[in-house]
């Protein structure tokens, strides 16, 4: 009798352990598609500085060209966007686990990037190109954040990115009217997530969606850390606009230091 309990509960611990494992392969292999297609994304806004920012001088009898091109890259990146999207959203529905939809949710991601960092490029040209450049491998580092790591460093990560981004803004701009409405809208967002993180604290990080209760942050979560990356992003938003374009280089990396100490942190706890 104990023979068979026994048998029993390692059956049922190896089934647990493969389940585990094929849900850690799937996280891991959708991590590699949104990388693969901030790698596409990269290359086409790539292709768009190099042939259109920075054109030789054979080359400039194509500017027109890519000028109407490039004026049209937004409409196509929505239209686009939203094809995918919805194509991506009704495989999801049919429950297929091979066929869930990402590889056209990451398309329409990417199409809907692709056309608004070139129209972006096109619009203000080499002033903005380098942070649209960069803004990519951005979003493929948290997307790298989301399904490695604990959900409460993706969500400070975010905090943190939209601070790094809006201090390049700054110093792009020098505080102008651009600046002032990405601060409003960035704190916004920031204070969205935080009263979203404080209503998952009181529910140990469960959410009910559609009847259905989702596990967004797992049982232990250390809430604090995004506490602190709300204050620390949102003083450094504010701070260049009492102190200046000089306070906006060191905030970078401020917010820089301050989000990589997190990575050591939450890289340890998950030995």
């Amino acid at each position: 009798m104990k023979k068979n309990e026994t048998q029993k509960a390692r059956t049922k611990a190896s089934e647990v352990r493969s389940q585990k494992e094929q849900m850690e392969d799937r996280a891991f292999n959708r991590m590699l598609l949104w990388l693969a297609g901030t790698v596409l994304t990269e290359v086409v806004l790539l292709l768009v500085n190099r042939y259109y920012i920075h054109a030789r001088v054979e080359e400039l009898e194509h500017l027109a060209t890519l000028h109407t091109i490039l004026g049209i890259a937004p409409i196509a990146g929505v239209v686009l966007f939203v094809g995918f999207l919805y194509w991506g959203l009704q495989q999801r529905k049919k429950g297929d686990e091979h066929r869930d939809g990402i590889i056209q949710i990451i398309l329409a991601s990417a199409f809907l990037v692709m056309g608004l960092g070139a129209f972006g490029m096109r619009l203000y040209g080499a002033a903005v190109a380098p942070m649209i450049l960069g803004i990519v491998p951005g979003l493929g580092v948290l997307m790298l954040v989301f399904y490695l790591y604990q959900k409460e460093f993706f969500v400070s990560a975010f905090a943190g990115g939209l601070g790094i981004l809006g201090l390049w803004v700054f110093r792009s701009t020098g505080g102008g009217t651009h600046y002032y409405l990405y601060l409003v809208l960035a704190l916004v967002i920031i204070a969205a997530v935080l009263a979203l993180v404080l209503k998952l604290k009181k529910s140990d990080g469960v959410m009910e969606i559609r009847g259905k209760k989702v596990a967004l942050f797992q049982p232990g979560a250390v809430y604090l850390t995004y506490y602190i990356t709300a204050a620390i992003t949102a003083v450094l938003l504010i701070a260049p606009l009492a102190l200046g374009a000089a306070v906006a280089y060191y905030a970078i990396w401020v917010m820089a230091a301050w989000l990589f100490i997190l990575a050591v942190y939450f890289t340890s706890k998950l030995m």
